[in-house]
Parts: structure tokens; sequence; C-alpha cells
């Protein structure tokens, strides 16, 4: 069992901050993130660190942090023109211009104030995603296929906005698939799933890959068909076992099914290799308590109480566990630390 009271004790110095930060980072929390390389580039600074490259690389994650909040406010800027909400898209427009770098991005932010200054109206355009990424694609069929208008995401955007919330390498792996590929991502994304699974069944009679598969197994869900989606997940996962998009959806679609030792053996796996492990750690919990197994339910929650990320999602699940089991201390412990005593 953790020692639960135990469970942060660094030495808070710049790398404590420079992990802080990279956790931050992984989970997408870009705001946290950019606190606590900014906290690391003042620990630096106070201690008179001569680490140049260091100071180098955090100052680098810095300003990532500040471009990919910059691309979440233009989506979000988007989304408040699309209500007819000029004033709340105006305060996010506000705020990619003070945190964003990235010349582009910059860009994209001042034309939209102009549209707004101008009093010109501007017309609805598809949602997005709320991410970002910096990888480009080719516009081609894409734009030529965009509803966008002036003004708004263009195709690759939001085709970055798509996939950057993707854990690990999956952007990347995603962009390298390809114009067509990232076609069909967008026609899913609008909600032509018949479009999109026709796209990335050409594509994965071109060469198979497990992405298309995860694509076309998660399609299939939707449509209620959930043989052809185990099928193309268990296929997904022959080809690459590392991809935790597809081992997660298996264990999701084994625990639904009511095959819960089944899922066990994906989670272990995805714990050590290191695939989103956290994530695994509270999944196979929820699995362990679905099996009626609260003593092995608490053991992995309790693991997960050291991640920045999921520490409180942790705590809440514990919580009444620790109390079910008398163990009062502990879960008030636990309340006081992650839900301000409010549980």
């Amino acid at each position: 069992m953790v020692f639960l009271k135990n469970l942060f004790t660094f030495n808070k110095d710049y790398r404590y901050y420079l992990e802080k930060g990279d956790r931050y980072l992984g989970d997408e929390r870009y705001a946290d993130a950019r606190d606590a390389f900014a906290e690391a580039l003042l620990k630096i600074e106070e201690n008179g660190e001569e680490d140049v490259s260091m100071k180098s690389s955090i100052q680098e994650k810095f300003t990532e942090t500040g471009n990919r909040l910059g691309l979440l406010n233009l989506a979000e800027a988007e989304h408040a023109l699309n209500g007819g909400d000029p004033k709340k898209a105006e305060e996010h427009l506000r705020t990619v211009m003070d945190l964003a770098e990235d010349a582009v991005i910059k860009e994209k932010g001042e034309k939209l104030l102009a549209t707004l200054a101008s009093g010109t109206p501007f017309n609805k355009i598809t949602d997005v995603d709320h991410s970002c990424s910096s990888c480009t694609i080719d516009t081609g069929q894409l734009d030529h296929d965009s509803h966008n208008t002036e003004g708004s995401l263009s195709s690759e955007d939001r085709f970055a906005l798509y996939t950057h919330t993707l854990p690990g390498d999956l952007p990347g792996r995603y962009s390298a698939l390809g114009e067509r590929f990232a076609y069909g991502c967008l026609l899913n994304r609008d909600g032509d799933g018949e479009g999109a699974l026709k796209v990335f069944e050409e594509l994965s009679v071109e060469k198979e890959n497990d992405i298309l598969d995860y694509e076309m197994a998660i399609i299939y869900y939707r449509n209620g068909c959930l043989e052809n989606c185990e099928s193309l997940l268990r296929r997904a996962i022959e080809l690459n076992d590392l991809n935790p998009l597809s081992q997660v959806a298996l264990v999701e679609l084994l625990a639904e099914t009511g095959r819960f030792v089944e899922a066990i053996p994906f989670l272990e796996h995805m714990i050590n290799s290191d695939l989103i492990p956290d994530q695994a750690r509270l999944l196979l919990g929820d699995v362990l308590i679905m099996m009626e197994d609260e003593t092995g339910a608490v053991e992995w929650y309790s693991q997960v109480l050291s991640s920045p990320g999921y520490a409180k999602q942790a705590a809440e699940k514990l919580i009444p566990l620790l109390r079910k089991q008398g163990r009062n201390e502990e879960a008030e412990f636990l309340a006081k630390r992650f839900m301000k005593g409010c549980c």
C-alpha cells in the first residue's frame, strides 16, 4: 500500500518545477505547465545556475506552452464568434496576442481582431477540437473541400487541433499518414462517418496500419457493429502494441461486454510499457471494482496519487472505498488534500 502522507516530498529546485511542467505538458494542462516552467526559470536565476543549455531548453518549453494556449484560445474565439458573442471572442483573442509567440498564430489572431474592429459579419464555421499542434500538411484536397470562411481556421489547423490531444508520438504519426488520411479525419470530425470510413478503408487496402484500424474501429463502434470494432482493434494491436488508443479502446469494449478478466492483461501491458500508465492504473482500478475486488482497486488508485494530472481523480475514487473499509483518517486526509474538504 502506498503510504498516503509521504507522496509529495521533493527538493524544490528548478528540476522539481521542470519535471512538474513536463508532466503537466504531457497531460495537456498547458496553463499549469507554463506556470511550472516559469517557476523553473525563476529558480535558475535565483540560484545563479550557469547551465545555459538547460535554461534555453526550459525557455523553449515555456514558449511552446504559450503557443499552445494561444491556439486553444484562437479556437475558443472561433466558437464565441460562432455563438454570436464578440465580446468573449475579443477576450480570447487578446489572450492569443499575450501568450503566443508563433507568427502564424499571432497573424490569425490579428486578422480576427481586425474583423471584429471593422464590424464585418463573421460567418459560422465548423466546430474544432480544443487542442493544438505545430504539424503541417499539404492543403490540396483539404482546402478544396473545406467550408471554412476567410478568417477561420484552415483545414491544416483543424487537423492539428484534431490530433494534438493524442498521447506520445501519435500526433506526428497521424500527420505522416498524409493528406488523404487527414481529409478522412476531418470528415469523421464533421460527422460524416460513412465518408471517413470509405477513405480509411481505401488507404488500408494500400497498406495496413494500426491507426487506420483504430479509426475504422471507432466508426464501427458508433454504428453498433461491435464485432467489427473488436476485430479491427485486435488487428491494430497485433500491428503495433505500443499504440495506447487501441489498447484503451479494446479494454473499454471488453469491459462494456462484461469480459473484465480479458481486459486486465492489456492494462498490465500498458503499465509495464509506460503507455499512458496513470490512466491505465485508473482503468485497472475501475475494472477491479466491476469485479468486486475493492482491495485491489484501492492499491491501483493509490499508485496514481503522485500523478499531478490524475491525483484528484484517483482521490475521488479512493475516498468512498477507504471509508467503506473503515479507514476514515486516510479518507479525510485525501479529502482535505485533494478535494479541499468537500467530500
